[in-house]
């Protein structure tokens, strides 16, 4: 299965073209850095940002505060700090995207024998694999990681509002060899790429919207939650499994845990589809969350997590 997916092709604006400018300047400037260099840059950006331009720092805090109740203020902004550091690292990673190729990407996050293991005995039973993760560490070299293990491996990605910068942005993904789907056509392709035994990389962490029939509890507190990942291991059969990368200095570690077995389910037979992809959200949901208490300084904070609140809430 090969990529379908076009960039949608709207006419640049003047302040597109500034953005996209200032971005391929910088970026030029990236690539002759030692990667060292570039990720070390980071740090002062990320610092920057978060307290001095302040961007979304108020929301950084508002999640923090519903996360972590029982830290310090003090504790909050260390990991406030930690997590514009780390979107800056997922930015400098991106912008030297075209540095990278196969063997490089395996070299810089490794995956241990057992994950790999599952993933190829998973490949064969042929089912496809459907793999779920957070905006957590550099998700996209995640997903190229997962890619690099050699089977196609498909993503949806959603469209930038500069047309320019999407455009560049889809050839960088395309040089990690991902299949790129739009959301417009996400369920036929992934569906398609299930039922062809390939692979699936979701991330399902964001806020899903007042139209979202499914809160789950995330850091105690309910949050409108994505079922599309779990619809789609319910309907095709394809095991559900957890990926999850962590930065350890210039490095990475890739892990993978199945979230579908039966002793973690734990529903009769004759549960029906809506049951079943609760649970399998809600498994998820507190996989992540445990994960993300390891080091949350990671995980992008930014977000407005909690945003969307269940129907009758007393606020």
């Amino acid at each position: 299965m090969e990529s379908t997916y076009s960039p949608p092709d709207r006419k640049p604006t003047f302040k597109d073209w500034i953005e996209y400018l200032l971005l391929r300047s910088f970026g030029f400037f990236v690539t002759l850095l030692p990667r060292p260099v570039a990720i070390r840059v980071a740090w002062p950006l990320g610092i920057f940002a978060c307290d001095i331009l302040r961007i979304r720092r108020r929301v950084t805090l508002e999640n923090l505060e519903r996360a972590f109740p029982e830290k310090s203020n003090a504790e909050r902004n260390r990991i406030a700090r930690a997590s514009y550091v780390n979107l800056g690292v997922v930015g400098m990673e991106m912008l030297r995207v075209s540095r990278l190729n196969k063997e490089k990407v395996i070299s810089l996050v490794s995956l241990d024998e057992e994950s790999e293991a599952l993933h190829h005995t998973l490949i064969k039973e042929g089912n496809g694999i459907i793999f779920l993760s957070g905006h957590y560490s550099t998700w996209e070299l995640m997903a190229a990681r997962i890619a690099a293990t050699g089977y196609p491996t498909t993503i949806i990605v959603k469209d930038q509002s500069n047309p320019l910068v999407n455009r560049q942005l889809t050839k960088a993904r395309q040089k990690l060899d991902y299949i790129i789907t739009g959301q417009s056509h996400a369920i036929r392709n992934v569906l398609k790429a299930l039922k062809e035994g390939g692979t699936v990389a979701l991330l399902a962490d964001q806020d899903a919207g007042t139209k979202s029939e499914l809160f789950i509890d995330f850091f105690g507190e309910p949050a409108s939650t994505y079922q599309g990942p779990a619809v789609f291991a319910v309907r095709s059969g394809s095991p559900l499994v957890g990926s999850w990368i962590h930065r350890e200095g210039l490095t990475y570690r890739l892990s993978y845990a199945r979230l579908d077995t039966e002793v973690m389910v734990n529903l009769p037979d004759d549960a029906d589809e809506e049951t079943r992809i609760r649970r399998l959200m809600e498994i998820y949901v507190r996989w992540m969350e445990e994960q993300i208490r390891l080091d949350p300084g990671q995980y992008l904070w930014l977000h407005r997590r909690w945003k969307s609140r269940p129907e009758g809430e007393v606020t």
